[in-house]
């Protein structure tokens, strides 16, 4: 995944000044910049099936989230999240840099800086993240003209209760997400894609097919 190097603050905290992207003029595409949003329960396999694709495809830079959870063993700052205090954060909010924010049942808070996706589509630069379902139905509603929307679905419930089981050692804490995916799958009819997760390479190979599609010119498009 292509993504910034860490920034260069005085306490290696993410602050609003900067974009969360270091971008390359020439993965510059001659069109307005597209954004991959892919969504679905907890456990699915969202970001592994991300990883799997942006290794794969040229031109499109994974977007990260901004949270003050604490860095964790093998994490660095823009990998997989930039990392902030919560002072700095609700600095953020006050100044409406996040496109949408969220504060988990933990505390931590989790947002999705807007400045990075506004240069990134009036430049012709292509990004991806992962979402929660509520989260991508703002951004649809914000950029309906740049959002491609991809939905991951588990082959069945008692599969995603067993990768979540083996996930998370406390099973209040797997009962907690799947109380949430009722409500998450009901929000699946309303993406442009949906790809079932029943095998990863096969999965990750539909995924990428989709971001291609969509890499291509438009008038590519019309004479296929």
């Amino acid at each position: 995944m292509k993504q910034t190097e860490t920034p260069a603050t005085e306490n290696n905290t993410y602050t609003c000044r900067q974009l969360v992207v270091n971008f390359d003029s020439s993965d510059r595409h001659n069109r307005p910049g597209k954004f991959y949003l892919v969504s679905g329960p907890s456990g699915v396999g969202k970001n592994t099936l991300l990883a799997f694709a942006l290794a794969r495809i040229k031109k499109v830079y994974y977007l990260p989230s901004i949270t003050t959870r604490p860095l964790r063993p093998m994490e660095e700052q823009g990998n997989p999240y930039f990392f902030t205090t919560v002072e700095e954060f609700k600095k953020m909010i006050e100044s409406n840099v996040f496109l949408e924010w969220k504060k988990i049942h933990n505390g931590n808070y989790y947002g999705t800086h807007l400045p990075t996706i506004q240069y990134a589509l009036e430049n012709g630069y292509d990004l991806a993240t992962d979402m929660d379902v509520l989260g991508c139905k703002d951004v649809r509603e914000r950029f309906p003209d740049h959002v491609v929307t991809i939905f991951i679905a588990p082959p069945n419930l008692d599969e995603l209760r067993l990768r979540l089981s083996k996930r998370d050692k406390d099973p209040a804490v797997t009962n907690k997400r799947l109380e949430r995916v009722e409500m998450e799958m009901s929000h699946m009819q309303y993406y442009d894609y949906v790809v079932v997760n029943d095998h990863l390479e096969k999965a990750g190979k539909e995924l990428v097919k989709i971001i291609q599609y969509h890499q291509q010119d438009p008038e590519e498009h019309r004479t296929k």
